[in-house]
Formats: structure tokens, C-alpha cells, sequence
């Protein structure tokens, strides 16, 4: 933040003026930007998927398979 002040500082009056409707155009568009609904993120978390162990058992075979896989020599 303070090499982004030091460079601020260099800058001329129109400069600087720039910057200014710079961040409050950035800020205007964030007002305007439309707020996610609480229900909508609950959904879109019901909506993950859980895994139980039998579904993790392919992962820990696959894991001793690969484990028993020579590495290539140079």
C-alpha cells in the first residue's frame, strides 16, 4: 500500500483526479452488482456431494497400485 501512495503522489492534479473517479467507478459498480440470497447458497451447498468410505477404497487400491510401479531408470 505505501509504494501505491508514493506513486499517487507523483502523479499531477488531472492525475490524480483520474484515480479518484477511477475507484469511485469501481465502488458504483460494486453497489449496482446484484447480492447473492441466502437460499441460494444453501442450495448450492446441499448440493455437494458427500462421499462415504466405499467410495474411498477405489482411491487407497489405486494408491498400492501405483505404489507397486517401478520408477523408470536413466
Amino acid at each position: 500500500m505505501d509504494s501505491s501512495i508514493l506513486k499517487y503522489n507523483l502523479l499531477n492534479a488531472f492525475e490524480k483526479k483520474e484515480v479518484k473517479d477511477f475507484i469511485d467507478f469501481l465502488f458504483n459498480r460494486k453497489k449496482d452488482a446484484p447480492t447473492p440470497q441466502s437460499s441460494d447458497y444453501k442450495n448450492k451447498i446441499l448440493s455437494v456431494s458427500t462421499w462415504n468410505d466405499d467410495d474411498l477404497k477405489l482411491f487407497d487400491e489405486n494408491k498400492k497400485l501405483f505404489d507397486q510401479w517401478p520408477p523408470t531408470a536413466w
